[in-house]
């Protein structure tokens, strides 16, 4: 394996990390990102069982957040990024309907809504979006209920156990996703990030990720899964 290089860049973070396979030996460096780097190597009985460690350790790295790129190209850090994941636990409020696929993906089934106020003529939807196992966003799917004729409630329950169905095998769990935003409907919709006001009087900016549109779910660091309504 050559070397590959990986950074973890987020509101809390600022860091890199190296693997290298040398014959039998797996080299790592880590550290802060600009910092002098701090070397490991670990010896094997041969060759192929330092690749498998290496890229054991790769799957571990991507886990926890960490992008495969150019060190040299990595933005200087800034205040104020996202996190790198937002935790959702299931439960049986608005995160009723999240899990795991058998393949691995992760999925956050959740019932949007634009409230109908002066000039807004407002709308309910429902969305489906898929991630991979590293918490990245696959697809998003973002169905209007009026447009899809779901005018009850047991129209609406059976269109999402549809959408459900067409997952394949799942099971409902907590999930680590990264934040995001997708335009439908001529608005953004996902679980956008908010780094606050500094000029707001308090101390620190009030950093929020929250579900859009409808702002019903609420996340704030650390990002542990709960969330206000």
């Amino acid at each position: 394996m050559k070397r590959r290089e990986f950074y973890l860049q987020d509101d809390q973070s600022n860091k890199y990390w190296t693997v290298e396979v040398q014959g039998k030996e797996v080299v790592t460096t880590n550290g802060r990102i600009g910092a002098k780097p701090r070397e490991t190597r670990a010896s094997f009985d041969d060759a192929g069982a330092a690749l498998r460690e290496a890229e054991k350790e790769v799957l571990a790295k991507r886990r926890k957040g960490y992008l495969e790129g150019d060190l040299s190209a990595v933005p200087e850090y800034v205040p104020g990024l996202p996190p790198r994941f937002v935790r959702i636990n299931h439960d049986d409020y608005h995160a009723q309907y999240v899990g795991k696929t058998a393949g691995g993906d992760q999925f956050f089934l959740t019932f949007p809504f634009v409230p109908r106020l002066g000039s807004e003529t407002g709308g309910e939807y429902i969305a489906l979006y898929l991630f991979d196992e590293f918490g990245l966003l696959k697809e998003a799917k973002v169905y209007s209920e009026h447009e899809q004729g779901l005018t009850t409630k047991t129209a609406i329950q059976e269109f999402t156990a549809q959408l459900l169905a067409g997952l394949g095998k799942y099971k409902f769990a907590d999930i680590k996703v990264a934040p995001f935003s997708v335009e439908r409907f001529g608005r953004p919709f996902g679980l956008i990030f908010d780094p606050g006001d500094e000029d707001d009087g308090n101390d620190e900016p009030y950093i929020t990720v929250t579900v859009e549109p409808g702002n019903y779910m609420a996340f704030n660091p650390p990002w542990d899964g709960d969330y206000d309504t």
